[in-house]
């Protein structure tokens, strides 16, 4: 875990440190300029992943999960 998140860490830092918008752009929006295109398409990728982790909840799944069978508590 220790190497991981180091990892991670290190990552960060080179992709802010060599120029975060291009970086951006390269990994999201598949273009060599330097704009806010990627920036945005990677915001947006994040707010879609927060949105699923909180709706991932047995309060949101439990009766979505019941249209296809019983749902029990355990």
């Amino acid at each position: 875990m220790l190497f991981f998140v180091l990892f991670i860490i290190v990552h960060v830092f080179l992709v802010f440190s060599t120029g975060a918008l291009r970086n951006l752009n390269h990994m999201f929006a598949g273009q060599d300029v330097v704009n806010w295109t990627g920036f945005w398409i990677f915001a947006a990728g994040i707010a879609v992943t927060v949105g699923v982790v909180f709706a991932a909840r047995p309060l949101v799944v439990a009766p979505i999960a019941s249209l296809f069978g019983k749902v029990s508590n355990r």
